[in-house]
């Protein structure tokens, strides 16, 4: 496998590998922020939430487009590429949902 052909493989697996990773991230940071929340009355866990949301929605762009907007027909890497960037849209939606939980409850209700 040459360079460009890895290269392209890991933009196919972006979705799947960059939602999954911040959406850890994230998770843990849900741990952490409802402190700082509760003391700065910033809503820093729904800031952290949204903002990793847009970070897996475009993680899932790039799988989408490096197998569908490219000349090559590779079957599995279209598979590949089809399957990181739908993972990446549900990552988001759970990211989404955990932004919506941290504004409706601050990080005092424990």
């Amino acid at each position: 496998m040459n360079g460009f052909a890895t290269i392209r493989a890991l933009r196919a697996c972006a979705g799947l590998l960059v939602g999954s990773g911040i959406w850890a991230i994230n998770t843990q940071l849900g741990e952490i922020l409802p402190y700082v929340d509760c003391r700065a009355q910033i809503r820093w866990s729904a800031i952290a939430s949204f903002a990793s949301a847009v970070l897996a929605v475009f993680a899932g762009i790039i799988s989408w487009h490096s197998v569908h907007k490219s000349p090559a027909n590779d079957p599995t890497l279209r598979f590949l590429g089809s399957v990181s960037g739908l993972a990446a849209l549900i990552f988001a939606f759970a990211l989404a949902m955990q932004g919506a939980a941290s504004l409706v409850l601050s990080g005092c209700e424990q």
